[in-house]
């Protein structure tokens, strides 16, 4: 009947034309999820969300508290912001964190936000133990309950409610629940938080690096050690610190993704400890170390 119609219009000299507004063509992949509350939170992380149904076959998004609970590959997250899609597609889509090796190891989780990459490790099945630091509480709490939401599934042993750094102090950072993950050091030199409409100001922990590291080494003795490090400024003074100590040298693999201030500092650390590495620049102001020993 429908095509009949399109024939009888087309032969009176007409045309049907689809007048679907850009943002209709926008969310037309997204329909699905329309029922949520924060659906344009879902249609803002639209490529995200496509890259990770495409990538998980049980991807799904429900409706949780202030946000979404977002599951695939047997997780479980809650995720409340833009910023949060974003870095779900970094870890298990572009697979930012993607090492593999066949030694037994333990991961350091310098910076763990809402514990995407602690989970992303927790399923390697090289990986043992992780430990994880994060100096925001309310972070903190959210990956605390992003654990609690995989048990029997995560490998945390323990996750402390505090920063590393060059020695212990307490520091004041800027916050908004919009963009956790570019919390810290940096401040404003991070262009979220420089464009940002409201922020406050949150007072922090950072504990000594190399004394915080040290214990776990330890009691970890005949395990390999792998640090990932996203810390949002902190990581040169962190690098810095683990050198003086020599706890660098105890180190096995580095995972960094640095900030501001270029990798050349960063470079001539890993080269005095005889690391192997390869840089991947981000943008102007970041980008990714991979550093290894052989």
């Amino acid at each position: 009947m429908k095509k009949l119609l399109y024939k009888i219009i087309s032969k009176l000299g007409y045309r049907i034309e689809n007048k679907s507004t850009p943002r209709q063509q926008l969310i037309k992949p997204l329909l699905k999820y329309s029922q949520l509350q924060n659906f344009n939170i879902i249609v803002l992380a639209k490529n995200y969300v496509l890259n990770l149904e495409e990538r998980f076959s049980d991807f799904t998004i429900d409706n949780h508290k202030d946000g979404f609970l977002v599951s695939f590959d047997g997780l479980k997250m809650y995720i409340e912001s833009l910023e949060e899609f974003h870095i779900l597609n970094e870890v298990f889509v572009k697979q930012d964190y993607g090492f593999k090796t066949n030694d037994r190891s333990i991961l350091i989780d310098i910076g763990v936000n809402i514990g995407t990459t602690s989970l992303f490790f927790s399923k390697y099945q090289y990986i043992d133990k992780i430990y994880g630091f994060e100096p925001v509480e309310a972070t903190y709490n959210q990956a605390k309950y992003n654990l609690e939401l995989n048990k029997g599934i995560h490998k945390v042993e323990l996750i402390k409610n505090v920063g590393l750094g060059k020695n212990d102090r307490k520091e004041t950072f800027s916050f908004s629940s919009k963009i956790k993950g570019n919390t810290g050091l940096r401040g404003t030199l991070s262009p979220s938080y420089s464009q940002a409409d409201s922020t406050s100001e949150i007072e922090v922990q950072l504990k000594d690096a190399s004394v915080e590291l040290s214990k776990i080494i330890d009691a970890n003795d005949n395990k390999k050690i792998i640090v990932k490090m996203d810390c949002e400024g902190a990581e040169y003074e962190i690098l810095e610190n683990l050198k003086a100590s020599n706890v660098l040298n105890k180190i096995d693999v580095i995972l960094l993704e640095w900030h501001d201030d270029g990798y050349e500092l960063i470079e001539q650390i890993l080269l005095e400890a005889r690391f192997n590495f390869i840089t991947q620049n981000i943008n102007s102001i970041s980008g990714m170390v991979y550093a290894y020993k052989f």
